[in-house]
């Protein structure tokens, strides 16, 4: 997985925003230590989440680049466009 300069910058200022999502900002932080090489169990250890969840979002990423997190304007508890919530 890998993230162009841009993507990396808008995915290190989510992690540490205070008015983002929570879960907002852990997807931000799985992209970001993905692409720093750390593996699945590493990921989860460290956030304190499941490899499932880590895995899950590694694929979404693969998948489909940032288009898988709400926009930076979204506002907090808006709605991602996402079919189901990741249980964290």
């Amino acid at each position: 997985m890998a993230f162009n300069e841009a993507e990396r910058r808008e995915l290190e200022g989510r992690t540490g925003r205070r008015k983002i999502a929570l879960a907002d900002a852990m997807r931000a932080e799985i992209a970001l230590l993905a692409t720093a090489g750390r593996t699945n169990p590493v990921i989860a250890a460290r956030l304190g989440i499941t490899q499932v969840t880590v895995a899950m979002w590694r694929q979404r990423f693969a998948a489909n680049d940032l288009t898988v997190l709400p926009t930076s304007s979204a506002s907090v508890g808006a709605s991602s466009g996402m079919r189901r919530s990741p249980k964290w």
